[in-house]
């Protein structure tokens, strides 16, 4: 077994071993922060050879990282190495932050999840504005049509567009209902036009501003941020690939300035335990609305508010947040009884089998769900 582990390593690193010579011991190393439990140390190289994993792995129990392994490269053309504080963009995981920032602002008092969304965007058209709560756009029910996907099908430079949020909001955002609010699941990324709208007009601050002062700040969370994709020049910034092998192949994330609500999260895997840490087992929202962020809304998918609860045969619930952006792939699952949480952070993205096996593994949710 021994000598299959160690083939399966070699074969994962081999290709880029021709390449820089210089790097081999960083591209298959992995970097511990804690020994963990037994095993895991084994578990993770096992899984990062078979999966070909490019990224940051971290096991954890409640605020602290038992276990951080980085695989791979950060940045292929400048040889350099991925390390445990490289940043990623971590997908629709944006959008469960989002939902945080905003039911921050519940608990402050500017916001209320089913008032509907007129109250805060008087423009907005009225007889659709009248009845779309903030409620509805996080859980995916608001019954709007995904005027941005089907723009985006016919012009694909939009991913790339820079324009006023409200001006997006009329563009995008403000077609015929096709469903009652509430009465299905659609995942539908305009409804975060809306969403950023509502949050800058009630604050009159860019959502970055308020993700940091309401979020990032508070949690310590110094390694995470906002931008439009790459094109926001993150520092420490771990590239996009399509491939490393046979050949090094980019694959650039772009996103819209007003969509950075459904997308524009980075981090590292150590903040993303900070977050799941400081929101599900500390006082950063009030028991009100930590209960609103973990009700399913949606039991057809099992969806709250821009995140998943799922509970697990194991007789684990757990909220579980996955995202995907470009070459980008995260999952960061947290077990809500006990705390243990594992935050997989890629940027080539991996095989999801490979990725939520080791997950339920790790997790102890072979099982399967209830």
């Amino acid at each position: 077994m021994g000598r299959v582990t160690m083939s399966r390593s070699r074969m994962f690193v081999s290709p880029l071993k021709r390449i820089w010579p210089g790097l081999l011991a960083s591209l298959c190393c992995a970097i511990p922060a804690h020994a963990g439990e037994p095993g895991t140390q084994e578990q993770v190289r096992k899984f990062a050879a078979d999966a070909h994993f490019n990224g940051v792995v971290l096991s954890g129990k409640g605020s602290r990282a038992e276990y951080v392994a980085a695989f791979g490269v950060m940045d292929a053309d400048a040889k350099k190495p991925l390390q445990r504080n490289s940043r990623f963009f971590v997908g629709s995981v944006s959008k469960w932050l989002t939902s945080i920032v905003v039911l921050r602002l519940v608990d402050e008092g500017k916001l209320a999840l089913d008032e509907p969304i007129l109250t805060y965007l008087p423009e907005y058209r009225a007889d659709t504005g009248n009845q779309i709560t903030l409620r509805h756009l996080l859980s995916h029910g608001s019954g709007l049509p995904n005027g941005l996907m089907d723009a985006a099908k016919k012009d694909p430079s939009i991913e790339r567009e820079t324009r006023p949020t409200t001006e997006a909001m009329t563009r995008y955002a403000s077609g015929d209902l096709v469903f009652t609010p509430g009465t299905r699941f659609d995942y539908n990324i305009t409804n975060w036009i809306l969403v950023q709208a509502i949050l800058e007009r009630v604050s009159g601050q860019s959502y970055a501003q308020l993700a940091q002062r309401l979020v990032f700040k508070p949690l310590r969370m110094a390694d995470s941020g906002i931008a439009a994709g790459e094109a926001g020049n993150v520092p420490n910034l771990a590239l996009g690939y399509r491939s490393l092998e046979p050949k090094v192949e980019r694959r650039v994330y772009t996103l819209p300035n007003y969509l950075v609500t459904g997308g524009g999260f980075y981090s590292t895997a150590e903040d993303m335990l900070r977050l799941n840490h400081g929101v599900l087992s500390g006082k950063l929202l009030s028991p009100s609305s930590k209960k609103a962020l973990l009700t399913i809304e949606r039991p057809e998918s099992n969806y709250a508010l821009g995140g998943r609860v799922r509970t697990f045969k194991a007789a684990k619930t757990v909220a579980t947040n996955d995202g995907t952006s470009g070459a980008y792939r995260t999952v960061a699952w947290r077990v809500l009884d006990d705390g243990r949480t594992v935050i997989l952070l890629s940027s080539m993205r991996p095989d999801d089998e490979k990725l939520f096996a080791f997950t339920d593994s790790i997790l102890g949710l072979q099982g399967g769900e209830n």
